[in-house]
């Protein structure tokens, strides 16, 4: 066991298996489930890794919540004692949703992972669907056998909106924020990098990266309580996403120039902060301030001070000169702009 397993939660997880599934095993972990009508894939199992993977289940469009998906059940059994039920939940358009749950019981586990319908990890935000990823965990005070006291907690959500594919990954420390990926269809896409920020402070610019562009996004609180705000942020960010991707790029800039504006203003802050320090420090220079003046000690001790607060922050202010909002010129988000309107999907909101 590692630092990082223990900040992340993991403990447990990256161990070797113990010795591959015996047949006895087999026969005793896939009870519940053949109970349930659900069958081993003999071909997909890997015993010397202790994974049993089962049989895919059909959930069609007028059977089950109304979603057309492929459902496949994996189960994890790393040590005698303790397993891992992930349910992955494939659309018709390879749109992946996962529900996942630990713990010593596969009985109870999958009567964890049957709390939550198939159409509860799929949303549809102004007609683009949102695959969402979560991870049941035990409610805190629980008592006894209840499948139902769990806690939902958000892990991953992906979205394709216009040939962009946007995923949100939640944050595994608590106190760090949440991260949002977007990749475009091709390499010589441009993007604003305060595409994202005009929608308030928890949003951060965008950066380059390798794959597209990487962005932040602030929440606070823990457990269920975050992932259900990390979540609603997260629609309200596919909703603009859909609006402005829909559009020119002209019409960003157009809609948005007083956000845009309040944007560059909130990039130059901590410079303007710094900057008005160093002028303050330099016109303390012209006071004649007494030795003995508490406010002389306050001065001395005030620069390692601002440097322990700045350099202890988890995320770190940019000083930089952000560029001011323009017109965005070219005529299309890029060049491959698909034409074709996205998929709608008809699900309930939970």
């Amino acid at each position: 066991m590692n630092y990082a397993s223990l900040l992340t939660g993991s403990a447990g997880l990256d161990t070797p298996p113990a010795h591959p599934l015996t047949h006895h095993e087999i026969l005793t972990l896939v009870q519940p489930f053949t109970r349930r009508d659900l069958h081993v894939d003999l071909a997909a199992t890997d015993r010397v890794n202790r994974r049993l993977v089962f049989k895919p289940v059909s959930h069609h469009e007028d059977g089950v919540g109304g979603i057309d998906a492929q459902e496949v059940l994996q189960l994890d059994n790393p040590r005698p004692g303790y397993s891992i039920l992930t349910r992955t939940l494939t659309l018709g358009s390879g749109l992946c949703a996962t529900l996942e749950t630990q713990g010593e019981d596969p009985r109870v586990l999958l009567a964890r992972i049957e709390t939550m319908r198939p159409h509860q990890q799929f949303r549809s935000v102004d007609g683009t669907i949102v695959a969402l990823n979560y991870r049941l965990a035990p409610r805190a005070g629980a008592k006894g056998y209840d499948p139902a006291a769990v806690d939902r907690e958000l892990l991953r959500g992906e979205a394709r909106i216009a040939g962009f594919t946007i995923v949100l990954r939640t944050p595994q420390v608590r106190g760090y924020p949440a991260e949002i990926d977007i990749t475009p269809p091709a390499a010589d896409v441009k993007l604003p990098e305060d595409l994202l920020a005009v929608m308030g402070w928890a949003w951060s610019p965008l950066r380059r990266s390798k794959a597209g562009w990487s962005g932040k996004l602030k929440a606070r609180g823990s457990g269920a309580e975050l992932s259900r705000t990390i979540e609603a942020r997260f629609e309200q960010a596919i909703a603009h996403l859909a609006r402005t991707l829909s559009q020119p790029p002209a019409a960003f800039h157009a809609t948005q120039v007083r956000a845009r504006w309040g944007v560059a203003l909130r990039r130059a802050l901590p410079l303007l902060f710094f900057g008005s320090l160093i002028v303050g420090a330099a016109g303390l220079t012209l006071v004649d301030i007494p030795q003995d003046s508490i406010f002389n000690l306050l001065l001395m001790g005030a620069p390692p001070l601002l440097m322990i607060g700045a350099f202890g922050m988890r995320d770190i202010p940019s000083m930089e000169i952000p560029p001011l909002p323009r017109r965005i010129d070219h005529p299309a988000w890029h060049p491959q702009a698909e034409t074709a309107a996205p998929p709608s999907l008809d699900v309930q909101t939970t």
